[in-house]
C-alpha cells in the first residue's frame, strides 16, 4: 500500500502542475478534435479489506477510449475522455484460484502538452482527473461470500506518448497510461464492506482527427493619419524585398543569410522604415503540418536576428506559409533550395 500511495501522490502532483500551467497560458486555437483508441491493460494486484486483508491478483485484459478535445495551437490540448477498462478476470484471492472480473468505466478531464522537437513524431505528456465507476462481478472467494457490486470513485491518470501526423488533420498516436481509482467501497453478498484501490497500466494506440486549422497571422493595423507636414528631404531608396535561404530541414542563419539581414537592416535605417514583415517558407519534402511549423521557426530566427540589430519585437510581424507558396513549383516530396526561404519586406 505504501508504493501505491507514492504513485498516487506523484500522479496528483503531476495533474496539479499540468492543470495550473494550462490555466496560466492562453493562445490561438487550432480547433476541436475527436479521437479513439484501443489497448492492452495490466491490472495491478491489490489488497481488498473486508473481514480481513486479502491479496487479489488479476489477469491482463484490454481497454478502449473515446476523446473529444480542443487543440489551442500553443502545444496545449484539453479533452474529455470516456474509457472502459476490463473486465479483467480475477486470477487468485489470497493464493486461491478465483472467479469473477473487475472493470472500470471512467469520464476523465485530461490536459496534454505536445513537445515540438522538429522530429517526425511529437512526444506528449498529460494528466487526467475524473469519475470512475468500478464494477466487480461474481468475484469469489471472499471468505464464504462473494462480491457483486459497483461504486463510483475518484479517477486519476498520467499519460506519456508519441503522435505522428498522417496529414494536416489526422494524427496517429501511441501512449502509456497509468490509471488509478481511489478508495473503491463495495459490499460482499454477506454484507461486509470491501474496500481497495484499483491501479492499472495500459498501452494504447489510436487516431485523432482535428477539425480546425492554425489561425493566420494577424495583419498589423494601419497607422493613423498624420497631420500635413512640410515636405521633407526624400529618404534614400533601397530595395524593399530581400530573400534569405536555409539548409534542408534547418532554421539556422547561414553566413550568406546573415549578410543579407544586416544589409536589409541598414537599408531600413536609411529609409526610416519602422516595420518589417517576415514570411517563412519550406519546400515540399515534409508533411504540411511539419513544414508549417518549420517555416514559422525560420521566420522567428530571422526576427531574432533583426532584434539583435536593434529592432523592437513589436516592429516585426512574422507569417508562416509552410509549403503553400513555393518560389519554384515542385512535386510533393522534392527538396528545392529556393523554396526554403524567408522573405523580408520593408513596407
Amino acid at each position: 500500500m505504501l508504493a501505491t500511495s507514492k504513485k498516487t501522490i506523484a500522479t496528483l502532483s503531476f495533474a496539479a502542475a499540468m492543470t495550473a500551467s494550462a490555466i496560466a497560458y492562453a493562445g490561438d486555437a487550432t480547433g476541436p478534435y475527436v479521437g479513439a483508441g484501443l489497448g492492452w491493460l495490466d491490472v495491478e494486484g491489490t489488497t481488498v479489506n473486508d473481514t480481513t486483508s486479502r491479496s487479489v491478483k488479476f489477469d491482463d485484459d484490454k481497454m478502449g477510449a473515446l476523446f473529444l478535445g480542443y487543440d489551442y495551437g500553443n502545444a496545449w490540448r484539453t479533452e474529455l475522455e470516456l474509457s472502459r477498462r476490463g473486465g479483467a478476470d480475477l486470477s487468485t484471492v489470497s493464493g486461491t484460484a478465483a472467479t469473477g472480473d473487475v472493470s472500470a468505466t471512467s469520464l476523465m478531464a485530461n490536459v496534454a502538452y505536445d513537445f515540438d522537437l522538429g522530429l517526425p513524431v511529437t512526444p506528449y505528456l498529460g494528466a487526467g482527473l475524473g469519475l470512475s465507476r468500478v464494477d466487480m462481478s461474481n468475484a469469489r472467494p471472499f471468505g464464504a461470500s462473494s462480491i457483486d457490486d459497483t461504486d463510483n470513485a475518484l479517477g486519476l491518470q498520467g499519460i506519456a506518448g508519441l503522435s505522428y501526423a498522417i496529414n494536416d488533420n489526422l494524427d496517429a498516436f501511441a501512449d502509456y497510461r497509468y490509471f488509478t481509482a481511489r478508495n473503491v467501497d463495495l459490499n460482499t453478498r454477506a454484507g461486509a464492506n470491501a474496500s481497495f484501490d484499483l491501479d492499472t497500466h495500459a498501452v494504447m494506440v489510436g487516431l485523432r482527427y482535428t477539425f480546425g486549422a492554425p489561425k493566420a497571422a494577424p495583419v498589423a493595423a494601419a497607422a493613423p493619419a498624420e497631420p500635413v507636414a512640410p515636405p521633407q528631404p526624400a529618404a534614400p531608396q533601397h530595395p524593399r524585398t530581400y530573400l534569405v535561404f536555409f539548409d534542408w530541414d534547418k532554421s539556422d542563419i547561414t553566413p550568406e543569410a546573415d549578410a543579407i539581414i544586416k544589409s536589409a537592416a541598414a537599408n531600413a535605417g536609411d529609409m526610416s522604415v519602422v516595420r518589417l514583415v517576415l514570411t517563412g517558407h519550406a519546400d515540399r519534402s515534409g508533411t504540411d503540418k511539419y513544414n508549417m511549423k518549420l517555416s514559422q521557426r525560420r521566420a522567428d530566427t530571422v526576427k531574432a536576428a533583426f532584434a539583435a540589430l536593434g529592432f523592437q519585437p513589436g516592429e516585426i510581424q512574422t507569417v508562416a506559409k509552410g509549403e503553400t507558396d513555393p518560389l519554384v513549383p515542385t512535386d510533393d516530396g522534392v527538396r528545392e533550395p529556393q523554396n526554403r526561404r524567408v522573405e523580408i519586406v520593408l513596407p
